[in-house]
């Protein structure tokens, strides 16, 4: 299908279509792009959810964390041009990880374009590809959504002489993260550096992030949400959120059950806090470990052979793991990766064992 046959939406706001008249623009929810990571455009979960829970979780489920766009073409370049409600400035995370977009040719990072300041809520930028397309020059491009902000718009601009297609199917289907402010993202430069996002490329699967920041208390309408989903696997990894010990220990297990109630097979990982000891919380990270390592052994205990564990003690080690957070709680790119890297052994066992 040629770009030139689809006029929908050429109306875009664009000043590079002044510079470039054979620029032409689809939505992002628009066949054959293929819209990943979102319930519906452009929020994690069902609009009708979001009605009925507690404020802090209808406003962070409006965040875009984990959404995602994927589709193959041979333009030379395309041209993101994206509209925000707001832009919120936090003092330890940049812009480009906040509210920017960020793009892959298959899994090699491209660029991103993100807002100036915090009064650009419309931006675009036009980003022409160094790597390399296939035989046939068709390249496989994800764009990743902004972390911590809310997108009202999003339309991809091509070369209307070329052709876009569905993107490839992917080797698993969809993997859920549920979890606190890291699970979100914070504070990553820039999307695709989320340790969700890390993994799905390594792994190739559909990345759905159910990272609430500060509001993970183990709610029951997000164990009902996720049992509800068709899951290749889930991650489990919301014990930095639960306010106390007491709140961890009476959600945790009851959580996990609501799931494999629902869903007996799937592969759960549990995973536990990674920064206690940077926070010189190491005591209470041990007991809050314990807790979710008795959901762990009473699940084997009967008999259940599809749940992981991952000590968060261990997801920051290697050298200098002071580099790996920006204030000893939220992960830089470092600790993302670190992250990424000592839950992939378990993701990876689960996902093979379940094809």
């Amino acid at each position: 299908m040629k770009i030139s046959e689809l006029d929908k939406n050429l109306a875009v706001q664009s000043e590079l279509t002044e510079k470039n008249e054979n620029l032409v623009f689809l939505d992002a929810t628009d066949a054959p792009i293929q819209l990943t990571g979102a319930a519906e455009p452009y929020v994690r979960v069902p609009r009708k959810m979001i009605e009925t829970m507690r404020p802090g979780l209808a406003w962070l489920s409006q965040y875009t964390s984990g959404i995602r766009v994927r589709f193959r073409t041979d333009s030379p370049y395309i041209v993101i041009n994206a509209t925000l409600p707001s832009v919120d400035l936090m003092c330890h995370m940049p812009l480009t990880g906040s509210s920017g977009f960020d793009v892959y040719v298959g899994d090699t990072y491209e660029n991103f374009a993100a807002p100036a300041t915090i009064t650009t809520t419309h931006f675009e930028k036009m980003i022409t590809f160094v790597t390399a397309g296939d035989e046939d020059g068709f390249r496989d491009i994800t764009i990743n959504f902004p972390l911590y902000n809310r997108v009202t718009s999003l339309s991809i601009g091509f070369d209307k002489t070329k052709s876009i297609q569905s993107p490839k199917k992917q080797k698993y289907g969809k993997v859920a993260f549920y979890g606190s402010s890291i699970t979100q993202g914070g504070c990553a430069a820039r999307p695709g550096n989320n340790y969700s996002q890390i993994l799905a490329r390594w792994l190739d699967f559909e990345p759905v992030n159910l990272g609430y920041s500060g509001n993970a208390f183990g709610d029951q309408v997000s164990a009902d949400y996720i049992a509800s989903l068709d899951l290749d696997a889930f991650v489990m990894d919301y014990d930095f959120n639960a306010r106390s010990l007491e709140e961890l220990e009476a959600t945790h297990e009851p959580f996990f059950k609501t799931i494999r109630a629902k869903q007996p097979t799937t592969p759960i990982i549990f995973v536990s806090n990674p920064v206690s000891t940077l926070m010189n919380r190491e005591e209470e990270g041990t007991k809050r470990k314990e807790i979710i390592l008795r959901t762990y052994n009473n699940a084997k205990a009967s008999g259940d052979e599809n749940v992981w564990f991952v000590d968060g003690f261990t997801l920051l080690d290697g050298l200098d793991p002071q580099c790996c957070t920006v204030d000893n709680l939220h992960p830089t790119d470092l600790g993302f990766l670190r992250m990424a890297e000592h839950i992939l052994p378990a993701l990876r066992e689960a996902l093979e064992k379940n094809q």
